[in-house]
């Protein structure tokens, strides 16, 4: 959590309810919205020296924008681009179809019919934002890389972390890589409807393949 809030706000500025919007947005099928995950990880930042807040006045309620600091684009550009750990991307829940077979016929077909419903429901959201992000890339990459390049510190992050000479081609580049996982999305879950299905016929022939 504490790397995706510092993918976030080198990118902008953010409330922490900003921050719950985007990932809700983009993001929820890899990162939990939890406010309190979300909070611990902010106050584990700002601890590292890493993040700093700024409170500011709108519509008379006292707001708090979170913003990277030196210290923090020198640890992310550090962790940036490391190879992803596998054993982090183990998740408890899936051992719960490793024992399935304990479970009795109906249920272990219920199991499968629900579990195959909220795929083919998270499949649907995916192909939207993939349609929506086909239609908007373009003008979306114009209109970041003119936001960034009218704060210099933004700016200067972006540079510094991505190597790049230009904004435009570190906007792009993200750009380019949150599409390919919207893609990764897309592939897996289709991968995972085609296995459940086939499970699920199995148990339907009473567990002959």
């Amino acid at each position: 959590m504490e790397n995706i809030i510092l993918s976030l706000i080198l990118l902008k500025p953010m409330t922490i309810y900003e921050m719950r919007a985007y990932i809700q947005q983009n993001i929820s099928t890899v990162c939990s919205d939890s406010l309190g995950s979300m909070q611990a990880a902010i106050k584990k930042l700002i601890e590292k020296g890493y993040v700093i807040v700024t409170e500011y006045v709108e519509n008379n309620t006292i707001k708090k924008r979170y913003s990277v600091t030196s210290e923090g684009v020198k640890y992310y550009k550090g962790w940036v681009g490391t190879p992803i750990n596998i054993q982090k991307m183990k998740s408890m829940e899936a051992g719960k179809f490793f024992f399935l077979g304990i479970a009795p016929g109906e249920k272990r077909v219920a199991f499968l019919k629900a579990y195959i419903s909220d795929l083919e429901e998270e499949h649907k959201k995916l192909l939207v934002i993939k349609d929506y992000v086909d239609k908007t890339q373009d003008t979306a990459i114009t209109m970041n890389t003119k936001r960034i390049k009218d704060d210099p510190v933004l700016e200067g992050n972006l540079l510094e972390v991505s190597g790049e000479k230009t904004v435009e081609a570190a906007v792009t580049n993200i750009d380019n890589y949150q599409l390919y996982m919207l893609e990764y999305g897309l592939a897996k879950i289709q991968a995972d409807l085609n296995f459940y299905n086939k499970i699920l016929k199995r148990e339907l022939k009473g567990g002959k393949k």
